[in-house]
C-alpha cells in the first residue's frame, strides 16, 4: 500500500449549536487505505464524515477549527464541487440526496455535474446499477423503491462517478441480510479491480472485517479512543470498546462470552469464524437465546384477505396481546407497505383489519392513536416540535414521565436540542421514545434499532420487551428476532410465506434463501459445532 497521505486532520474540532460534536482529532489516512470509524451513538462519527468531503461546515450553521488536508492541499482551497468528485458519501439517510424523480436520472443528475461525455453516460449508468443489482428499476420513480432500494441507489451513484475516496455512512442500514453480505463482496471486487481509499462507518461489522485495514474509534466525548489494526482493536482493546456501547463483530463476542464461560481455549480472541471453532469447545450454550415466556392473550389485531397498492397480496395474521412480532423479507417485499396498512396509514385494496374487535376504519384517528403508535423508518417524518423534550411530552397529559424516558433512552442530554440536530442514532431513540411514553396497546416500529450502538439498541429492545402491550416491529437484524421475537411473518414479493416462531423458521432453509435471510449467528455456529462433531465421529 502507497504511504502517501490522502486525507490528513491536525486538531480537529467541530461545534454545532453551541456543542462539542467532536474534538482534537489528529489523523491521517493513507492512499486506497480500508478504515472502518467506529464509535457509539452520537460520538460524531457522519459530522466528521461530512466534514472530509467540504459539505461541512458549509451546509450548516457550524464552526470547523484545525487543519484539514486533501492531497496535501487544503480543503478551502478546492473550488465549489470539485472535492465531491474526489471524496463520494452515501449519506446514512439516502433520500436526503436525491434531487431527480426517477433511477435513471438520478445517476446521470451528478455524471452530468462533472461533465462526463453523453456517449459515456450510459455505459456507466448501466454498470453503477448493475454493481448494486438495480438494472430492473432503471425506469423506476425513487419514490417507489423501498428504503433498502434507495440506499443501493445512493451507493451506485456515488460509485458512477468513480471517486478517489468512498465514505459509506451505515451502508447496510436498510438493506436485507443477504444484501448487506453482497455489498460488502460488491466493494471488495471493486477495490481490487480500481483501487480507491475507502471509509466505513458501520455498526454491523461481520461482513466487513476481511476488507478492513485499520479502525479508527471516537468515544462518546468524540475524542479519538483507538487507531490501529482490527486484530488489536478487536482483541485486547475489545473490553474498551464493549464498555463504550460500540459494536463488536459477532465472533469477538462470541469469543469473549465463550472465555468467561471457560469454553474458549484459544490464546487470544478469535477475529475470524474459523478462529472461534478451532477454540471452541463442543457447546454454543453461552450464546444469549430468546427466552421469553410471555403467554399470548387474545388477538388485539387481525388481518384478513388484506390486499393493498399492488404490493400485497392474500394476506392473513394475527397479533395477540403482549405479543412481539416480526416481519422479515428481502428489500422491497412489502414490509413497510404492511406496517402502514396496519396503522391505519394507508388504504387497503381488499380485505379488512380489525383492532380490539372493530373494522380500523371505523375508528376515529385521534382515539386510533392514543391505542396504536407507529414509528416511521425515517425519523424525521414525525417531529413536530422545536425540543427534544417538548417532542416526548407533545400530547401528553403527564408530563412527569418525561424525564424517566429521556434518561432511559440516552437523550437527558440532549433535552433542549431541536431534533432535526441530533445524529441518526438519537433521532431514532427520540422517534420511538416519543411512541413509548403514551403506552399504547400496539406498537409498531419500522426498524427499531436503526443507528444504534450496542448499548442504546440494547435498551430500546429491552423497554419493548418489558412493554405491558405487543410490539410489531420490521427488521432486517435477525439477532433481534431470535432474542426477542414470539412470531416471524416473512414476506415475500407482497405474500406471506411463512408465519411460526423463529426457531421454526431457523429450521427451513428453503423460506430463508427464498426471502434473503441469514442465520442468526448463535443457529450458523450451532450447526458449524454439529458438522465439526459428525466430521471428528467419522
Amino acid at each position: 500500500m502507497s504511504l502517501f497521505k490522502q486525507l490528513e486532520a491536525e486538531g480537529l474540532s467541530f461545534s454545532y449549536e453551541e456543542r462539542d460534536i467532536f474534538t482534537n482529532l489528529t489523523f491521517s489516512i493513507p492512499n486506497n487505505q480500508s478504515l472502518l470509524l467506529l464509535g457509539p451513538s452520537g460520538s460524531g462519527k457522519s459530522t466528521l464524515a461530512f466534514c472530509l468531503n467540504k459539505l461541512y461546515p458549509e451546509a450548516v450553521d457550524g464552526i470547523l477549527k484545525g487543519s484539514l488536508l486533501f492531497g496535501s492541499k487544503k480543503l478551502d482551497d478546492f473550488i465549489q464541487g470539485e472535492l465531491n468528485q474526489k471524496i463520494g458519501i452515501v449519506f446514512q439517510d439516502p433520500e436526503s440526496q436525491f434531487c431527480m424523480l426517477t433511477v435513471e436520472e438520478e445517476v446521470v443528475f451528478g455524471l452530468e455535474n462533472f461533465n462526463v461525455p453523453r456517449m459515456e453516460m450510459e455505459a456507466k449508468i448501466e454498470a453503477a446499477l448493475a454493481m448494486v443489482g438495480l438494472q430492473d428499476e432503471k425506469k423506476s420513480t425513487i419514490h417507489t423503491l423501498s428504503g433498502g432500494q434507495k440506499q443501493k441507489l445512493a451507493l451506485a451513484c456515488v460509485l458512477a462517478l468513480e471517486p478517489e475516496v468512498i465514505i459509506l455512512d451505515e451502508p447496510t442500514a436498510n438493506l436485507d441480510p443477504q444484501s448487506s453480505t453482497e455489498l460488502a463482496e460488491t466493494i471488495a471486487r471493486l477495490k481490487k479491480e480500481r483501487p480507491f481509499t475507502l471509509i466505513v462507518i458501520e455498526h454491523k461489522l461481520d461482513d466487513w472485517v476481511e476488507l478492513i485495514d485499520r479502525c479508527l474509534v471516537l468515544d462518546s466525548n468524540g475524542m479519538i479512543l483507538f487507531d490501529g489494526s482490527p486484530r488489536q482493536c478487536f482483541g485486547e482493546f475489545a473490553p474498551f470498546l464493549q464498555k463504550e456501547g460500540i459494536w463488536l463483530p459477532k465472533v469477538v463476542d462470541a469469543g469473549i462470552a465463550a472465555k468467561n464461560a471457560g469454553l474458549y481455549k484459544g490464546e487470544r480472541l478469535p477475529l475470524r469464524h474459523h478462529e472461534l471453532l478451532a477454540g471452541l469447545e463442543n457447546s454454543a450454550a453461552f450464546l444469549k437465546k430468546n427466552n421469553r415466556t410471555v403467554p399470548k392473550g387474545d388477538p388485539i389485531l387481525e388481518v384478513k384477505d388484506l390486499y393493498a397498492r399492488g404490493h400485497l397480496k392474500n394476506i392473513n395474521f394475527r397479533i395477540h396481546k403482549g405479543e412481539m412480532t416480526a416481519v422479515v423479507g428481502a428489500n422491497g417485499s412489502g414490509k413497510t407497505t404492511l406496517s402502514k396498512c396496519v396503522s391505519g396509514l394507508l388504504p387497503l385494496t381488499q380485505g379488512q383489519i380489525l383492532f380490539l374487535g372493530r373494522p380500523l376504519l371505523k375508528w376515529k384517528e385521534k382515539e386510533l392513536f392514543k391505542r396504536l403508535g407507529y414509528v416511521f423508518q425515517n425519523p424525521e417524518h414525525q417531529f413536530i416540535t422545536d425540543c427534544v423534550h417538548e417532542e416526548i411530552g407533545f400530547g401528553l397529559e403527564d408530563q412527569a414521565a418525561i424525564p424517566a424516558i429521556l434518561e432511559k433512552m440516552g437523550l437527558k442530554k440532549e433535552a433542549a436540542a431541536h431534533p432535526f440536530s441530533l445524529s441518526q442514532g438519537q433521532k431514532r431513540r427520540l422517534s420511538v421514545a416519543t411512541m413509548l411514553v403514551h403506552e399504547q396497546d400496539l406498537l409498531i416500529l419500522d426498524e427499531p434499532t436503526f443507528g444504534q450502538d450496542a448499548n442504546t439498541a440494547h435498551e430500546i429492545m429491552e423497554v419493548l420487551n418489558e412493554k405491558s402491550g405487543s410490539v410489531f416491529m420490521i427488521t432486517h437484524d435477525m439477532e433481534l428476532v431470535d432474542q426477542y421475537a414470539d412470531t416471524v411473518h416473512v414476506l415475500d414479493k407482497g405474500e406471506l410465506i411463512f408465519s411460526g416462531t423463529p426457531e421454526s423458521l431457523w429450521g427451513n432453509l428453503e423460506i430463508i434463501q427464498q426471502a434473503r435471510l441469514k442465520l442468526p449467528f448463535r443457529k450458523r455456529l450451532q450447526n458449524d459445532l454439529v458438522r465439526r462433531e459428525i466430521h471428528v465421529a467419522t
